[in-house]
């Protein structure tokens, strides 16, 4: 048994291992452009393998950097061992493989299965979930998407007043440049301007919408958002933030007319190490998963009416620096 990373001569088995083996018919296993827009970094393929001694993959664990051409934070995305592996602990060795390379700070996953969290404690990592918040548009009197029998639920948020800061859309990559991503290089995990370029400029499915806000004409943080539509009607989703958390107040303001205008249900945000105070004060509601009153749901292909826990693990135990949000690792990802 050999373990290393992948090369480009790999991708064509790593897909076929991907469709018997984790899920026929998975996007990473039938649209070749977009796996390598995912996991192609040069002239390597950002996936741990495995192979027998007949040098055919039996364990595969990918992963994908959060800041590109230099030391990296990395979310792990699919890991699996075939179910024909005799190794026990094949799965463990290809992430210890990972924790040990090369530019590698820390390694994380957005989305496990909570049946799995006790495994990873055992492991030494740290586990947690996302907190989910949203902004209810009042206006709205019949849900389509989301299930809200009770909205005095959240009357007692207040939309803020905040103008501290204008809120603009970052129309271009270029704009990117006046951001010092740098002065945020404690977060975990710590995202680059050409991160940002590729995850969210240069998508090729999903088109996002990043907004900056500004002070004395330079951003001081940047929030990226994804229009989803279903049922004819459509919600805002928060999927990455970096920056000044002050300036949530701002985005809050902004979000609260821009939903009445845009007609949007809600806008909704997951997210991990933002505190809840600032949070309600920009205008944001915290969902309670259980409380079937208020669904907003997670799951869109399919649609699922459900309020959904989003689990994780990271091996730092730098806790405070953690900020975790939607489109980590896979979770923003189309199927």
């Amino acid at each position: 048994m050999s373990i290393s990373l992948a090369s480009l001569d790999d991708i064509s088995e790593i897909m076929l291992f991907i469709d018997t083996e984790w899920k026929e018919g998975h996007i990473l296993a039938r649209d070749k452009d977009f796996f390598k827009y995912e996991h192609q970094s040069r002239d390597q393929i950002n996936f741990v393998i495995s192979k027998d001694e007949n040098k055919i993959i039996n364990g595969v664990l990918g992963f994908i950097p959060s800041a590109l051409g230099e030391f990296s934070d990395v979310c792990t995305v699919i890991w699996k061992v075939s179910k024909n592996n005799d190794n026990p602990i094949l799965g463990i060795q290809l992430l210890q493989f990972l924790q040990k390379e090369k530019g590698v700070r820390t390694v994380s996953s957005v989305g496990i299965n909570k049946k799995t969290i006790g495994i990873y404690k055992y492991l030494g990592m740290y586990t947690d979930s996302l907190n989910q918040y949203v902004m209810i548009n009042k206006n709205i009197h019949e849900f389509k998407i989301a299930k809200v029998l009770k909205l005095n639920d959240c009357d007692n948020i207040s939309y803020p007043l905040d103008v501290n800061y204008d809120i603009k859309e970052v129309g271009k990559e270029l704009e990117l440049s006046y951001f010092n991503f740098d002065q945020y290089k404690t977060n975990v995990p710590f995202k680059n301007r050409k991160y940002f370029n590729k995850r969210y400029f240069q998508h090729p499915i999903y088109q996002y919408r990043v907004y900056g806000a500004y002070f004395k004409g330079k951003p001081a943080a940047l929030m990226v958002t994804r229009v989803q539509t279903f049922n004819e009607s459509q919600v805002l989703r928060v999927v990455d933030f970096i920056g000044d958390e002050k300036c949530l107040l701002s985005f809050g303001s902004f979000f609260s007319k821009l939903i009445v205008k845009e007609d949007f249900e809600y806008v909704d945000f997951y997210c991990f190490g933002i505190k809840e105070d600032l949070l309600i004060g920009a205008g944001f509601y915290p969902i309670d998963a259980s409380n079937e009153n208020m669904i907003i749901p997670n799951y869109f292909s399919p649609y699922l009416q459900k309020n959904i826990p989003i689990y994780f693990f990271s091996d730092t135990n730098k806790i405070d620096s953690l900020r975790f949000f939607k489109a980590d690792g896979d979770q923003d990802r189309p199927n």
